[in-house]
């Protein structure tokens, strides 16, 4: 039910302060005092969270069933191809579900702003960080609480281009601004597929309202088929309409594939980190799964889909993570992992499962990211921090040891900590799908992601412990300054304006799993109060939670065996080790490639990345060469320059108008007094077409080797056709051609030697350095090449003979040499007056020499 009531108006003012504090600080934030800089970006969120808290108890107080609308204005409307006319309202709604987001997204979000005040107070970029994590808040804020898919939408781009402005926030570094276009172009790919979900949705329920989206889900309105078969089979609205969504999830939650961008957002400040990974952008995906949950649940195929490819990022991530030497690099693969839990958890129908672990993720994680910027801090290490630099910092950093070492124990599932539960439930829930004798498609993907799962937990507790025991036991192995560039010697606790948020987020961490009980407990049966699964149960649909003790004891069985080998692994092989013990016991191949990430950004970029600038480099070729210089710029010279002297010429003197009509009679009977002509040369094999454009009255006559003596008599026929000889050779062409693009251009070689241009046609990131700097010359007619530098690599002498007709490859680029013939034609009018017109041709084939001509000197040069 909605409630009305003045209460509601908070919903806005919810997403208006923090909205406001990213204006004040981006416009006046440069002339502000860093304490009203301070106060204005941390105070708006912190007003936020009060009036999220204050939503939250109203709310609460009317019941899981309730809703708190606030409709702003109408935005725009739509007409569908039925007729129908759907309204696009600015309206935000807070249920169960976007109530509790609200609190996660304010209240961690702002104890990230005040860690923020003592890790980046320093910066000369303080006002503009302040403004964008703000903004950053907003938009989450209007993603959560929008109530339509619009709205949404709106939001959605709006933490897309935080993260772009925050990943890049130290854009003189060109790798970090390089991340931060990586995360803006990776996830735009991701919102085509959210704007064509969307689309089909309006189609379908004739209305972008998530309330109608729902109810039009459980009316059964998404089951009938989709009018494109795939694969030869129909889906249903749902299934196309889920999986468009899905892509767009992919790359705002960073799962296969869409996945590389979130690793390189390290480049940003670490309280960056904490906030996309923790509170904002990547639980984009995973809420918004929640919020279309009972149209997601009608498609088995899209569910399958969503929890097979959970499974993969989990098990992809966990992998690469286990290797890692840098702390934000090891807690970014751990994000992904984590991403993929939820996300398989939603795929087999377990929705508050999958929102839990968002929920109690935003703590772990959080803690994790701002206890390595911590670190960081403390050994005055930009960027990341190498693990194996570190060592025995628990003596030092007590409060970030301890909040550091509360996550690690939650997010590898600890017993009675917050990832304990959140990670039992998600399990459970791939469990539940083994015993479903009704559908052997969930039976089949119930068995891979329980498997799959279990070997990612497996992975996850090891490579927490593993940065834990790498980072605070044993010596601190930059204390004698000596190795490679070695941290502070004397690392230091950091100010309470960052430990306080590590002991409120570790506390969290440690107890808010409290919240999501389990419904029955394992080897007792007894059955527990779950407020989390009540409290969402009016939001989130999902499957029926199983209470068989076979599958609750087999996944937290599964849950306990897994943290327990991935702890006791950590513990034997880092705890007070200064060594990477796992690189030494798996092979080195096997290593390397966890180590680079299993190049998969290798593999994008050599199958997409690379064949998409090759494209764009030839159509910047062509804009160039065409639309700017032959479209835009000659054809305004033109009408410029046409003006300018028409102008003159209207001055309203009859005399001259008079002159100007004389001069035009003139200059007509000139043009027909004077023959015109032009030649064109055709080629058939080795025979040359030799034509002119035909005139009134003209005769014509050629000599078509230009050497005075003219072959045909004159005749009204405007062509003819020769074989040219060896000797009608004049000169030589010399040209290089790019094979890829079809770029050619002819240069100019002397006897001389001259550089050879071959950077005119390819590009110089295309090219490798055996494959430039040469230098070419004119040897009779024979092509010489040379590296003034040294001998060539390419025949082991001085210099290389490419003869006439032949053709060389360096690199992408073709060069070659062509024979020039000249022909001319003799062009007679009706008044017998004559002209003249010379042409040179480039043959586009070889003439081969007679016997009793001279042959160039026999060389042990080859010819490529």
């Amino acid at each position: 039910m909605h409630v009305e009531a003045t209460q509601q108006i908070l919903l806005l003012l919810i997403i208006l302060f923090p909205l406001g504090g990213a204006i004040i600080n981006g416009l006046l934030g440069r002339y502000m005092p860093k304490g009203l800089v301070t106060l204005v970006g941390v105070g708006s969120v912190a007003v936020s969270f009060a009036l999220a808290v204050a939503s939250f108890i109203e709310l609460y107080g009317l019941g899981n069933e309730a809703v708190l609308a606030y409709h702003f204005y109408e935005w725009f409307s739509l007409k569908l191809p039925s007729g129908d006319v759907v309204p696009v309202n600015v309206g935000f709604l807070m249920d169960s579900l976007s109530g509790v987001m609200t609190l996660v997204v304010t209240g961690v979000g702002g104890l990230i702003h005040l860690y923020s005040v003592g890790y980046m107070g320093e910066d000369e970029g303080y006002p503009r960080f302040m403004s964008f994590l703000n903004l950053f808040m907003a938009s989450m804020l209007i993603l959560v609480l929008g109530s339509s898919m619009p709205v949404m939408f709106v939001g959605w781009e709006g933490v897309g281009l935080c993260s772009y402005l925050l990943i890049g926030f130290w854009y003189e570094n060109r790798d970090y601004a390089s991340a931060g276009r990586k995360a803006f172009v990776v996830n735009r790919i991701g919102d085509f597929g959210v704007l064509v979900g969307m689309f089909i949705l309006v189609g379908v329920a004739g209305s972008f309202e998530f309330a109608d989206i729902n109810a039009a889900a459980m009316g059964g309105q998404f089951r009938p088929d989709f009018p494109i078969w795939v694969l030869g089979v129909a889906p249903s609205f749902a299934t196309v309409a889920c999986v468009f969504l899905f892509l767009g999830c992919t790359g705002k939650s960073a799962q296969i594939p869409l996945y590389v961008w979130l690793p390189d957002a390290m480049a940003g400040p670490t309280p960056v980190s904490a906030l996309i990974h923790a509170a904002t952008m990547v639980t984009a995906g995973v809420y918004l799964c929640c919020r279309l949950s009972p149209l997601f649940i009608t498609s088995d195929v899209a569910m399958a889909i969503i929890a097979v490819t959970g499974t993969l990022t989990a098990l992809l991530a966990a992998s690469i993570a286990v290797v890692q030497r840098e702390m934000k690099k090891i807690l970014a693969y751990s994000t992904v992992s984590q991403l993929g839990f939820m996300f398989a958890a939603v795929g087999v129908g377990f929705f508050a499962a999958g929102f839990f672990h968002v929920f109690t993720h935003a703590f772990f994680k959080a803690c994790l990211f701002l206890g390595a910027g911590s670190v960081m801090h403390a050994v005055h290490a930009h960027g990341d921090a190498d693990i194996f630099k570190l060592g025995g910092l628990k003596k030092d950093l007590p409060i970030t040891r301890w909040t550091f070492l509360a996550s690690c124990l939650a997010i590898a599932g600890f017993p009675l900590t917050s990832g304990f539960f959140s990670k039992d439930e998600i399990l459970l829930g791939a469990a539940a799908q083994i015993y479903r004798p009704d559908d052997a498609l969930m039976t089949f993907v119930g068995w891979f992601t329980l498997v799959g799962l279990t070997l990612a937990a497996v992975m996850t507790a090891f490579y927490m412990f593993r940065l834990y025991f790498l980072t605070f036991t044993g010596d601190y192995r930059s204390a004698d300054q000596s190795g490679d560039h070695p941290y502070d010697a004397h690392p230091h606790e950091s100010p309470r304006s960052m430990t306080i948020p590590l002991v409120v987020l570790g506390l969290g961490a440690l107890v808010v799993g409290f919240l999501g009980l389990p419904h029955v407990m394992p080897i007792t049966g007894t059955h527990l109060h779950s407020w989390w699964s009540k409290w969402m149960h009016s939001s989130v649909a999902g499957q029926p939670v199983p209470e068989e003790m076979h599958i609750v004891n087999l996944a937290s069985g599964l849950a306990f065996g897994a943290m327990a080998i991935g702890i006791s692994a950590a513990w034997v092989l880092y705890r007070n080790k200064d060594t990477d013990a796992l690189a030494e016991k798996i092979p080195a191949r096997v290593y390397q490639l966890a180590f680079d990430k299993w190049r998969v950004d290798e593999l994008y970029a050599a199958t997409i990345v690379n064949p998409i600038k090759k494209v764009a480099t030839v159509a910047g070729h062509a804009d160039m060469t065409f639309v700017d210089a032959l479209m835009t710029r000659w054809p305004s010279f033109k009408v410029r320059e046409t003006g300018r002297i028409l102008a003159r010429l209207q001055n309203g003197v009859v005399q001259m108008y008079g002159a100007v009509m004389v001069v035009g009679v003139v200059a007509v009977l000139a043009w027909f007094w004077t023959p015109h002509s032009r030649i064109e040369a055709g080629f058939e094999g080795t025979n040359v077409e030799l034509t002119t454009p035909q005139g009134l009255g003209y005769e014509y006559r050629w000599d078509a080797n230009s050497d005075g003596e003219f072959e045909t008599e004159w005749d009204e026929a405007a062509a003819t056709t020769f074989d040219y000889r060896y000797d009608d050779i004049r000169g030589v062409a010399v040209f290089l051609v790019n094979v890829r693009s079809g770029i050619e251009q002819r240069i100019d070689v002397t006897d001389e030697w001259r550089p050879l241009p071959i950077e005119s046609v390819v590009s110089v990131e295309f090219l490798s350095p055996r494959d430039t700097g040469f230098e070419v010359r004119l040897d009779g007619r024979d092509l010489l090449f040379r590296k003034p530098d040294g001998r060539t690599k390419l025949s082991g002498s001085k210099e290389i003979r490419l003869p006439l007709g032949k053709d060389g490859r360096l690199g992408p680029a073709r060069v070659f040499s062509r024979p020039l013939v000249e022909a001319t034609v003799e062009v007679r009018n009706a008044f017998g007056n004559t002209r003249r017109a010379t042409k040179e041709i480039a043959l586009p084939f070889s003439l081969e020499a007679p016997s009793h001509a001279s042959l160039i000197r026999p060389t042990r040069e080859v010819a490529r």
